[in-house]
């Protein structure tokens, strides 16, 4: 989630209205949920065709360069740069669990697989507590960027 201080800085940067600026940043988070609602379903396909291997390398892939350029995009300024970073990370971030979770029932082949998927999802949902504590902090501290 973008935090508040990025929220306020990205208001004041970018000189748009209140209103415009409620509307890019809702699409922000509707850019990437729509690839998240769709190919889910279709990379499960994949994976069982493909193996989980190479598609976890290839959907991490997609998570670093689409946040890479929303991070350009937010640098620059340029709502379109990062709506479309955005979209490119909604496009590897949630079929990424998919590949993870065929990788975990592989490895561990009906012995402790709800514990293995239990700490999967605690670990990840712990970082993203960890970011939600540190980045305020951290951009109050050092900036936004």
């Amino acid at each position: 989630a973008l935090n508040v201080q990025m929220r306020s800085s990205l208001m004041e940067s970018t000189g748009i209205s209140e209103a415009d600026f409620e509307y890019m940043f809702g699409l922000v988070y509707s850019v990437y949920s729509v690839p998240s609602v769709i190919l889910p379903l279709a990379l499960g396909f994949a994976v069982d065709r493909c193996g989980c291997h190479a598609l976890i390398v290839c959907l991490a892939s997609f998570v670093v360069l689409g946040q890479f350029m929303f991070a350009k995009g937010y640098a620059l300024e340029s709502w379109p740069v990062m709506l479309a970073g955005r979209a490119v990370f909604g496009v590897g971030a949630e079929s990424l669990q998919v590949a993870q979770n065929c990788l975990l029932f592989r490895w561990f082949r009906g012995r402790e697989v709800a514990f293995a998927l239990g700490l999967n999802l605690s670990v990840a949902r712990s970082g993203s507590v960890l970011n939600g504590m540190l980045s305020p902090w951290l951009a109050q501290r050092h900036g936004v960027l």
